[in-house]
This record gives structure tokens, C-alpha cells and sequence, in this order.
């Protein structure tokens, strides 16, 4: 599938697929998170309290939202991510970027669920090519002209492998009847990738 016919192809998720659709990024996003706080003060109270850690908070989620749509759960959950996404007013550290990014994907999951009305697969898909652009940025960038950053993003492996997971889970979701308990498997087991997330950090 090209690009353009995939992007599309976002505005035909509704319901619990494009639910499911944004929380596969979270999902393949939460080792960034997971690497953030390894290196800080920890895992955050809201999400050790909902959770233990980010792969249980990770399963509350999916329950509340997929699983057993609770919309008061779902709500309680929101406030929690809201709690512990990092303020980055007040730290100049790198991880805290793709960390944010990281909440504000489970914000739009669970949005997404309690008002299904406002789309949101299409900005949620580009969050996450934001957060894989803005790391080759920071990480390949110095030296570089906005033409020649335009150019690295367009043929960047991180950014080809993105493009290759959002449009698998996509056909997946359009193609899938009802989010049965092997199906959604399938889908966290792709979303996870063996534990690389979507700018390459792997905690193993």
C-alpha cells in the first residue's frame, strides 16, 4: 500500500479499530517511556497505582478500552495519564520528548473511546512518524539543512519500518470482524516488536 492510499485508509478505522489503531502506537512507543524512567525518578505513582508498572498500565488500558469497554474506567485512566506525562517545561532532558509523545497517544486512545464522534487514527499516525523524525533530528541532524533533514526523513530506516507497521495494522484492524482475545494478541504482539519501539530503543 502507498502512502497516500494509507493515510486514507486511517479515516475508515472507527469504533474499537481506530482505538485499537492508537494504542498499537502507544504500544510500540512504551519502551521510550520505559527507558525515561529507568533513568529518572522512577515510574510515576499514577501509573504504579493503576498498573505496577508501564506493561501493566499498558493492559489496563486495552481491558478498559477494547476488552471490556468501561467508559469510567476509561475516564479514571485518562486522568492518570494526563498525572504522568513529564513536564517539559521543567526538564531539558531528551527522553522526556518522546515520553510525552508516549502519553499523548494513550490520551487520544482513551479519547477515542469515550467519543467516537472526532477522528483521531490520522493525527495520532502522524505523532508517531513526529516522534521518529524528531530523533533523527536530534540524533543525526547537526550539520544539516532543513532540505537535507527532509531528505534523510523520506529514505530513514526508522521511517520506512514505521510506514511498513502502521499499514499491517491497518489492513489487520479493516479486515478484522470483532476484537476477539487472539486477534487483539496478535496485534500487541506486533505493536510490540520483539521490544524495539518506534525510534529504535531497545531495553534488552
Amino acid at each position: 500500500m502507498n502512502r497516500q492510499k494509507f493515510l486514507k485508509s486511517l479515516h475508515s478505522l472507527v469504533g474499537w479499530r481506530e482505538s485499537a489503531f492508537i494504542l498499537a502506537l502507544a504500544e510500540r512507543a512504551a519502551p521510550n517511556a520505559e527507558l525515561y524512567f529507568t533513568n529518572t525518578e522512577g515510574v510515576p505513582e499514577a501509573i504504579v497505582e493503576w498498573g505496577g508498572n508501564i506493561a501493566g498500565f499498558l493492559d489496563r488500558i486495552w481491558i478498559a478500552l477494547i476488552d471490556s469497554p468501561d467508559e469510567a474506567s476509561m475516564i479514571d485512566l485518562l486522568d492518570r495519564v494526563v498525572e504522568a506525562s513529564p513536564d517539559l517545561e521543567n526538564t531539558d532532558q531528551y527522553g522526556a520528548l518522546p515520553t510525552a509523545d508516549f502519553f499523548a497517544l494513550l490520551e487520544q486512545a482513551l479519547l477515542s473511546g469515550i467519543n467516537e464522534n472526532k477522528k483521531r487514527a490520522f493525527d495520532a499516525s502522524q505523532q508517531s512518524l513526529d516522534t521518529i523524525t524528531q530523533f533523527i533530528e536530534f540524533s543525526e541532524g547537526e550539520g544539516l539543512d532543513e532540505n537535507a533533514l527532509v531528505k534523510r526523513f523520506d529514505t530513514h530506516p526508522l521511517v520506512e519500518r514505521e510506514f511498513s507497521f502502521q499499514s499491517e495494522m491497518s489492513e489487520l484492524l479493516r479486515a478484522a470482524r470483532h476484537p476477539g482475545d487472539s486477534f487483539i494478541r496478535e496485534l500487541r504482539t506486533l505493536a510490540q516488536d520483539e521490544g524495539i519501539s518506534n525510534i529504535g530503543i531497545c531495553l534488552d
